[in-house]
């Protein structure tokens, strides 16, 4: 009776681990980004101690410590399969639908004596005539709801006169998107500190996406990295100060970072038209009308296609150097960068080699360009630098302990517009060879100068006037990268060792 009892429960305990385990060994297959190499490994793995369970019940010296390695088993089995599915599903939340949040602002003078909307409802409010008016007009009608009447409008050129009607108290209020607000402060540095916001508004919009159809593990393509120059939601829309473009070829391994300067002075263009109606602006400004034209502006002048974009914020980059444990980056120079927290002047020192940073730091060394000779064009080098470090972390096996983490906070620390499918499929490529990137660099060249740019008409800014003879040899070199093959790669270095070997010729005496 006794031995029948164990028997029976010996085969409970088989049965718990064979099903455990092949739900584990399902998830596997399920999430796609593990290879199938390592899916095989797994099985086996699985088979191997379940055959060890049936042999360790049929004796009764063993069957004990059976069943106490079949409940760390099981937990295994079971931890492992929450890990891999709670990563896949942070993947489909990169992937997923992006949404871009406007915030319009009603500001007003500190001194002013209206604290609510209502207060204000006589006030004339001082409005952009053409930038962001669809916005704006929303925001407007919204209020008008709230106050119970029609507002009094009067329009404006640009932000340069729409606070300076504000200062003269031709208005009495100005309304407009806060991704306007870092070109306000570039002519009136305390605006923040003059004026209070009355209200606000959020306007959610869902933006299209153009599904690409590209194999991203065959064939080479482009991606726009975008910095927008604000703390906290990666969805609000802003400038765009960092504009780097990945080209990426899966096939020989290499990755080519081109930054553009975000002074360029360049003409802006969105679904392959002109924005600006053949008027120039700086390309920073370009993030204020959306991703799409930042990447239809640097398509039109590099002639290229860009495939997918990514956008990160302050806070994201902070976040995903901090859960990578801090990454080395390196330094051109010494360097001393006042890019502290919250713009707090902490000084940090960079020495010229490699540099452990965390989060802050990090954010620091990509900030600094008043202490460089050549100001922003070291700053996109500095850009370029820290997404290398970043790369070579992420790519490393050093990331795996925190690879559910990073992947779970990564849908607050950035945007994409590359499908879950894709990101799988690369994450399935680089867990299956483990490959060390070759990553190369390339800048676009300009020279400073001052003058009106499309966003704001009436008051002089400093832009780059882009060098085109740069603009040229990267345009050609991206397209050269991409049509590159393992073959070019191998014949390229067969020919450096031909001539590295090659006798000497003699040389003629005199």
């Amino acid at each position: 009776m006794k031995v029948r009892l164990q028997r029976k429960l010996s085969l409970v305990f088989l049965i718990i681990q064979f099903l455990i385990s092949a739900v584990f060994c399902g998830v596997a297959l399920y999430v796609e980004f593990i290879p199938t190499k390592y899916i095989v490994a797994l099985i086996i793995v699985c088979l191997v101690l379940l055959g060890y369970q049936i042999l360790s019940q049929l004796t009764n010296s063993s069957y004990i410590i059976g069943r106490v390695l079949c409940v760390f088993f099981c937990a295994f089995f079971i931890g492992g399969g929450y890990y891999i599915y709670d990563a896949h599903a942070a993947v489909e939340d990169i992937g997923g639908m992006e949404t871009k949040l406007d915030v319009i602002s009603f500001y007003v003078l500190n001194e002013d004596p209206a604290k609510s909307l209502k207060d204000a409802k006589d006030y004339t409010f001082g409005i952009l005539q053409m930038q962001d008016r669809e916005n704006t007009d929303k925001a407007l009608k919204e209020a008008e709801k709230e106050v119970g009447k029609t507002l009094n409008i009067r329009e404006f050129e640009d932000t340069s006169t729409l606070a300076d009607a504000l200062y003269a108290k031709e208005v009495q209020a100005v309304v407009f998107n806060q991704a306007f607000l870092k070109t306000v402060e570039e002519q009136y540095a305390t605006f923040d500190t003059d004026t209070r916001e009355l209200v606000k508004h959020q306007i959610e919009t869902v933006v299209q996406q153009q599904i690409q159809e590209t194999d991203v593990t065959t064939k080479p393509f482009n991606v726009y990295i975008s910095g927008i120059d604000v703390y906290g939601n990666i969805s609000q829309t802003s400038r765009s100060d960092v504009n780097v473009i990945a080209t990426i070829n899966p096939l020989t391994k290499k990755i080519l970072l081109t930054s553009t300067p975000r002074d360029y002075y360049v003409e802006l263009y969105k679904d392959g038209k002109s924005f600006s109606n053949g008027m120039p602006d700086k390309l920073t400004h370009a993030g204020i009308y959306g991703v799409d034209c930042s990447i239809g502006t640097l398509e039109h002048l590099y002639n290229i296609d860009i495939d997918y974009y990514v956008r990160v914020n302050f806070t994201s980059l902070k976040k995903i150097v901090n859960l990578l444990g801090g990454v080395e980056v390196y330094s051109d120079y010494d360097f001393i960068s006042d890019w502290g927290p919250n713009g707090a002047g902490t000084h940090y020192k960079f020495k010229k080699g490699y540099n452990k940073v965390n989060g802050k730091k990090a954010l620091a060394f990509t900030r600094e360009r008043h202490h460089f000779e050549n100001g922003d064009h070291q700053r996109g080098r500095n850009h370029q630098h820290m997404i290398e470090a970043i790369l070579n972390k992420v790519m490393s096996p050093s990331v795996l302990p925190n690879f559910s983490s990073l992947l779970k906070e990564s849908k607050n620390m950035f945007r994409t517009s590359m499908s879950t499918k894709k990101i799988i499929s690369l994450c399935n490529m680089q867990l299956s060879d483990m490959a060390r990137w070759k990553i190369t660099y390339a800048n676009a060249e300009g020279t400073g100068g001052k003058k009106t740019t499309y966003s704001i008409r009436s008051t002089l800014l400093y832009i780059c006037e882009p060098n085109y003879e740069s603009v040229e040899k990267i345009s050609k070199k991206i397209k050269k990268f991409m049509k590159e093959t393992p073959e070019d790669i191998e014949a390229e270095k067969k020919d450096k060792d031909s001539m590295a070997t090659e006798d000497p010729q003699p040389t003629l005496a005199p």
